[in-house]
């Protein structure tokens, strides 16, 4: 039986639990996470909460898919232990020294410098979660590389005892990235976000049959250019290992990608192996 709960006590921090921490409006992305956490045979635990602090425009906050119930039944169909369904004056509590935390310079890029202060809000808001729910681990995409690049050096940093279980991107048959935000897209937007993918997997394909990286990289911009339904901020490579684009003694890429399309952001990445 699912509990819903709005506060963490003493007993339920005490248990050995996996968090998958969530914004709600769930897809097929979200249930892939969950059922890695299931595998770890602890009691599982899924935060929705929509972190305001982590929105750099008030709109998109505001605009930002929320489905409650339907977020509900699909987390009782997959039997998780607890929903933790927090209210913002429980994670930020009024007058309380909670601490900011700084995304840093790798915060200040790609997506920290299209979504100024974003990362800072991530952290802050992740941080808060692993203190109330003291979980052993928690269960991120890697859609979300640079934010799960950050929560992972997060950990490092603040010493905590969590494990990170990173799990792949779950895309539609098509190649779509499965995203909350893509609920804001009709049809048509559908079949032109669908070209994202096959544009990543060109610039892919073309660096591991032996091309030049960056030269790889300028057609594949060139291409998202040549088509007027997408709106580029970035299409870059950067290293695994320290999100800089800085590549030359680095075998293990990561190509990122974020773009708008009628008004709705969408980011994603691929991993090339070299």
């Amino acid at each position: 039986m699912t509990l819903i709960i709005k506060e963490i006590d003493n007993k339920i921090s005490q248990e050995h639990l996996v968090i998958v921490p969530t914004m709600g409006s769930l897809h097929d992305g979200h249930k892939s996470l969950i059922e890695i956490a299931k595998k770890t045979n602890k009691k599982v635990i899924v935060s929705i909460f929509v972190n305001e602090k982590q929105f750099n425009d008030q709109n998109d906050f505001k605009n930002y898919p929320r489905n409650e119930q339907k977020d509900l039944e699909i987390l009782s169909d997959l039997e998780v232990d607890y929903v933790f369904l927090p209210e913002n004056d429980y994670i930020y509590p009024f007058n309380n020294e909670l601490e900011i935390i700084n995304s840093g310079n790798v915060g200040s890029i790609y997506e920290g410098h299209f979504r100024p202060g974003h990362f800072d809000g991530v952290l802050t808001v992740v941080k808060r979660l692993f203190d109330l729910v003291n979980p052993d681990i928690a269960v991120f995409g890697k859609k979300d590389a640079q934010q799960l690049f950050l929560i992972k050096n997060m950990i490092q940093n603040y010493k905590l005892n969590i494990e990170i279980f990173e799990a792949p991107t779950i895309r539609s048959s098509s190649g779509l990235a499965l995203s909350s935000r893509n609920n804001l897209l009709n049809d048509t937007h559908v079949e032109i976000a669908n070209s994202i993918n096959k544009i990543l997997k060109s610039v892919s394909d073309n660096i591991k049959s032996g091309k030049e990286i960056l030269q790889s990289l300028n057609i594949g911009i060139q291409e998202f250019e040549n088509n007027n339904h997408i709106e580029l901020e970035y299409l870059d490579i950067v290293s695994s290992q320290n999100f800089s684009n800085d590549i030359q003694n680095s075998s293990n890429l990561l190509l990122i990608f974020a773009g708008y399309i009628n008004g709705v952001r969408l980011i994603d990445n691929l991993e090339i192996l070299l």
